[in-house]
């Protein structure tokens, strides 16, 4: 079709789904990860990324720690939407053994997409980036518990602003709460960009007590969530200033 035929064909206005979808899409391309989901491990950017389940292979830390130098155990809130579109919190806990830079995670029943295993990538890069550290010496072994039993199906692009604040946590050896949440992605750059279902996940983070939810400052949604603060950032940088 040439362009002028191109120009003269009506199209929808785009929804903001489609906006944010087509944001999210970019990222992912542009980053290049090599997705492989499943039991046992994935090769990636010359890492491991271990896949297990509750029970099966994950040994406690407590017989693996190296001594004062690992980062510190965080463990972090993620306001998420499960694939009934009802918004829930999802504790995620970091903690660190001396290795060769591996990163281990428990699903505990959560079943997840090529997007956690980015965001979490991504987050580790964007925590040391910010503190001026490396964890090439360390395996991250991450816990997610869901709250609810059975298999969870849930998407993770909106996480990595939340996985990567636990990192820089670890990483300064501070402590963090569940009083002010986040969600969004983390660009290349460091800008935080617009997600989905934000009231949702509002009320999921109030209903657990948070007092305050960080999103994106790009965020097209307006809301008020009674007894809640929304905050908007426009980077990671911003969002850290505001948490830690």
């Amino acid at each position: 079709m040439s362009s002028d035929e191109s120009a003269s064909v009506s199209r929808p206005a785009d929804t903001e789904r489609d906006v944010i979808d087509r944001i999210e899409e970019t990222v992912l391309s542009r980053r290049a990860f090599l997705a492989g989901l499943g039991l046992g491990s994935v090769g990636g950017a010359g890492a491991v990324f271990g896949l297990t389940r509750a029970g099966e292979g994950f040994q406690s830390l407590a017989t693996l720690a190296g001594g004062a130098t690992l980062p510190a155990p965080t463990q972090y809130y993620l306001p998420a939407v499960d694939g009934s579109d009802s918004g829930l919190v999802i504790p995620v806990t970091f903690e660190f053994a001396d290795g060769e830079g591996e990163l281990f995670v428990n699903l505990n029943g959560i079943e997840v997409r090529h997007d956690l295993q980015l965001a979490l990538r991504e987050a580790i890069a964007t925590a040391a980036r910010l503190t001026g550290s490396s964890l090439g010496d360390t395996a991250t072994h991450v816990t997610f518990d869901p709250p609810t039993s059975g298999v969870l199906a849930l998407r993770g692009k909106s996480w990595e602003a939340g996985l990567t604040i636990a990192l820089v946590a670890s990483l300064r050896r501070q402590s963090l709460t569940q009083e002010t949440l986040i969600t969004g992605i983390v660009d290349d750059e460091g800008a935080l960009l617009p997600v989905g279902e934000i009231e949702t996940k509002a009320r999921a983070a109030r209903a657990v007590g948070a007092q305050a939810l960080i999103i994106p400052a790009g965020e097209p949604t307006e809301m008020a969530v009674q007894g809640l603060r929304i905050i908007r950032a426009r980077s990671i940088s911003e969002a850290l200033d505001r948490i830690l």
